[in-house]
């Protein structure tokens, strides 16, 4: 049996980025699961990096078979997995251009210039992305077909997320960091900063975003390291 896979987004996105990585997770007949954090779903209402933990976690406690899973965290997801990676079912974790940090770490010197100019704080507490800047920070080598595809499924981010993680998965898990180089909103020697701390690394020359239009890569690491011989 395969090891299953759970797929954890960042902000602003939604469990709507795997959906050109999973058929092939399904071609190969690997058990997955994309949880939508409610950190965005219900981001009006202030929802926090517990109630996203708690998404995950319950992701991982509905998985089938006793393999360990492999946790994959993009972006701000990272600091998730950081969290719900101690789960017992978890076996290894990826780092896809993500937040790998300390214990009260100030994450601002990994985010990019250009990552804060393109948000906008909303009435309601909430962080949205400027349209016309995103483009240029997370899908900067994009088409603009793949472009307004991911743009257009956007949503609304709760800022309270943004908190410090009290549990370090990477400290006890095996761990891989893929660092994408061309990435406009975690700048390069930031991921590599974090990367040194995983178990291993690896890197592609992608944008912040692979799993929209190089859905293939993402797809063959996860599959490289499901699949049991």
């Amino acid at each position: 049996m395969n090891r299953p896979i759970v797929l954890v987004h960042g902000a602003w996105h939604g469990s709507w980025c795997w959906d050109r990585v999973t058929p092939y997770l399904d071609a190969a007949d690997i058990e997955w699961v994309a949880p939508d954090l409610p950190s965005v779903t219900d981001a009006a209402s202030g929802a926090n990096q517990s109630d996203d933990n708690a998404i995950v976690r319950e992701a991982l406690d509905g998985l089938t078979g006793t393999e360990k899973a492999i946790l994959l965290g993009h972006s701000r997801g990272g600091t998730v997995i950081t969290e719900a990676g101690t789960h017992e079912r978890v076996g290894h974790l990826v780092y896809l251009a993500a937040f790998l940090g300390l214990e009260h770490e100030d994450t601002t010197p990994y985010r990019s210039d250009d990552l804060n100019k393109c948000l906008e704080s909303q009435p309601d507490g909430t962080v949205t992305v400027k349209p016309e800047l995103g483009k240029a920070v997370f899908y900067n080598e994009h088409n603009d077909s793949d472009f307004l595809w991911a743009q257009e499924r956007l949503r609304s981010q709760s800022f309270k997320p943004f908190e410090d993680s009290s549990e370090l998965a990477w400290q006890n898990r095996p761990s891989t960091y893929v660092v994408c180089r061309h990435d406009n909103a975690l700048p390069l020697a930031g991921q590599r900063k974090m990367a040194a701390r995983a178990t291993q690394s690896i890197e592609w020359n992608t944008d912040h975003s692979p799993f929209v239009y190089r859905p293939e890569l993402v797809a063959t690491l996860l599959i490289g390291m499901s699949v049991i011989s």
